[in-house]
């Protein structure tokens, strides 16, 4: 067999110096840094309606926090379900 001279040699890894595309897609390399810019400041329409917000959601957490000590206030009185076979007891018992 005769040995091809590509053995062990990618000719797609040559280099090439210029190509249209660089024009396009620049070459990985340090980019030059964007200016940071500050974030505006909000509107003071914006401001007021956020802390209305704000203030409504505070009195709705407080409203949840009501209710769920009413709800383990409720759940502490319901007795627990009996089981099936006390169920199924009672039912016989009642019925003789």
């Amino acid at each position: 067999m005769a040995k091809r001279p590509t053995i062990g040699e990618n000719p797609l890894d040559a280099v090439v110096s210029e190509t249209p595309l660089d024009a396009v897609v620049p070459l990985a390399g340090p980019k030059p840094e964007k200016p940071q810019m500050l974030p505006e400041e909000p509107a003071p329409e914006v401001k007021q309606r956020l802390a209305i917000l704000e203030a409504e959601i505070k009195a709705l957490k407080g409203e949840i926090s009501l209710l769920q000590g009413k709800i383990m206030e409720i759940q502490v009185r319901i007795p627990p379900p009996e089981p099936k076979w006390v169920s199924r007891l009672r039912e016989k018992l009642a019925g003789k």
